[in-house]
């Protein structure tokens, strides 16, 4: 038998007791992270800033709100919305003594502020279908697999009785988890299974892509689209058409944007026309995106239905847009008031990519062509099946070009069209120009992917409704030169705007009128344009 001096005694048992007990609170840590959900479970003990569970503690106060979309129903509002203690569990307002009110603001206008009705609505038996839908793109760096490794830590977590998949994309969808039971997804979600970036994002087109995997199941849809980068390569997916097969479905879109580098408009407004919202995380927290996906999943089912009159506040009133901010006050309690906001849309908005970007290239030869065959074939078949459709290609080189910048970009784009009309698009609905290196995406180009972005070829859809057809009048040196162009031109009840191009290797600006359906009407505005004494008319 071992002996120990009575210190050493001591020091052995705190040594072990203190090992014992860092096990249980590890096993405390796992167990509460994974056996939680919105039935069945007991409640978070531990802290989370997301949601995590459902409980019916009455003592437990608001500690965050959070909106998950809004719905318009006739003179009303309804808002789908959480209130959350601070340990991550929903507090069911039947428990609660909650004063809910909202503030709409309206542009430059004072909020109005009115009082909600309100019930706890939990549909215990929905078994919802939850497509995600990651960027992967060139230009989303290495977010995607810290996404699908937050995503694997979680799924656990999700209610067993849902469907997930999971698909990422550039300019392609790869289907990285088939639709099935969270658990059997959960197996499939590697994070090494996820291909390095590469691509253009057409996120557009991939929102379309999941809302057809969901269309298939029953209960609450939900498409959640996780995205770093602009749409840059949806041909001709269009955000309208997105709301309208969204609406048809019944199914909610939300958008989780990592980063600041892509424009929000278009993602908001796709998420709060289906009854979602835009959220902006730092790129940073991609590995958070797990614990906020399921946090939109469990409150699909549960949530505070909460209605409020909209009675004076239209489009005419607020414009195409106006901001929603709800309230919580707790009653019974000195607590803080808590807030969040959402943004309402009132006007039916129809974003699309255009000119898209159909093809890179890493030199001035053909080869990379064939990485963008998916896209090109998909683009094929869309002008096949409508041979009213005609499409503009435009080729791009870099700064770095210095001989033959236009020919190389035209012959660049010849590369595009040959495949087309080898897939079987008519000659006639085809027609190529060269933009050589005055347009580059990257004035400064700092890595191969920004050259590569800058060697591309652009489409354009030439749609009456889209009004493509624009006239160059005038290239001035300076912004200010532009502004006073665009004024002038304007006086004259023409329609126009400037844009930025590269010529020399220095910035200059050029004037241009806009609004022509075809290119009949634009020939004619061109011949008005010279009778004002247009330096030039070039039909574009």
């Amino acid at each position: 038998m071992l002996h120990l001096p009575r210190n050493g005694r001591c020091s052995w048992l705190v040594a072990i007791a203190a090992t014992l007990l860092m096990i249980v609170q590890a096993r405390v840590l796992v167990a509460q992270d994974v056996l939680t959900g919105p039935t069945g479970f007991d409640p978070s003990t531990l802290p989370s800033a997301y949601l995590r569970g459902v409980t019916t503690d009455t003592t437990m106060r608001p500690h965050a709100v959070r909106v998950l979309g809004t719905q318009r129903d006739g003179e009303a509002l309804r808002v789908r919305m959480i209130v959350l203690d601070s340990l991550g569990n929903l507090l069911p307002a039947g428990l609660m003594n909650l004063a809910i009110t909202a503030d709409v603001r309206c542009a430059d206008a004072a909020p109005t502020r009115t009082m909600a009705s309100s019930r706890f609505d939990v549909r215990q038996g929905a078994r919802g279908t939850t497509i995600i839908v990651c960027d992967n793109s060139l230009l989303s760096g290495s977010t995607s697999r810290e996404v699908v490794r937050s995503l694997r830590d979680v799924l656990p977590t999700f209610p067993a009785r849902d469907s997930v998949g999971i698909v990422v994309f550039d300019h392609d969808v790869l289907e990285l988890a088939p639709l099935g039971p969270t658990s059997s997804v959960a197996d499939a979600c590697v994070p090494e299974a996820v291909p390095e970036p590469d691509g253009l994002c057409a996120s557009f087109a991939a929102t379309l892509t999941g809302l057809a995997m969901a269309a298939e199941h029953d209960g609450p849809r939900t498409v959640v689209l996780v995205v770093a980068s602009d749409d840059n390569a949806s041909f001709s997916t269009t955000t309208e058409q997105i709301v309208r097969r969204a609406r048809e479905l019944d199914a909610v879109v939300h958008v989780l944007r990592l980063g600041t580098q892509s424009r929000a408009f278009p993602y908001r407004y796709i998420a709060s026309a289906t009854g979602g919202r835009l959220t902006t995380l730092p790129v940073e927290s991609a590995g958070d995106v797990g614990a906020h996906i399921r946090e939109l999943v469990l409150g699909s089912t549960s949530f505070l239905d909460v209605s409020f009159s909209l009675t004076g506040i239209t489009s005419e009133t607020c414009g195409a847009s106006a901001w929603l901010m709800c309230n919580v006050e707790d009653l019974a309690a000195a607590t803080p008031l808590r807030s969040d906001s959402i943004s309402l849309q009132f006007v039916e908005q129809a974003y699309r990519t255009s000119p898209a970007i159909v093809a890179t290239f890493a030199d001035t030869t053909e080869v990379g062509l064939q990485n963008f065959y998916p896209l090109l074939a998909s683009m094929a078949e869309e002008l096949m099946s409508d041979s009213t459709l005609r499409v503009e290609l435009i080729g791009h080189v870099s700064d770095d070009v210095t001989s033959n910048a236009d020919v190389r970009a035209r012959e660049r784009a010849g590369y595009v069209r040959d495949f087309l009309k080898a897939y079987g698009v008519r000659n006639e609905q085809l027609s190529v120009r060269s933009d050589g290196s005055r347009r580059p995406l990257y004035y400064f180009q700092l890595d191969g992917t920004q050259r590569l972005m800058n060697n591309r070829v652009e489409a354009r859809l030439l749609t009456p409704d889209a009004f493509p057809y624009t006239i160059t009048v005038d290239q001035v040196e300076t912004e200010a030169m532009a502004y006073d162009e665009v004024r002038r031109w304007e006086q004259r009840n023409f329609k126009a705007y400037f844009e930025l191009v590269v010529a020399n290797h220095a910035p200059v600006y050029r004037v241009k009128l806009w609004g022509y359906r075809t290119l009949d009407e634009a020939r004619k505005g061109a011949a008005s344009a010279k009778k004002q004494k247009a330096k030039s008319t070039i039909i574009e």
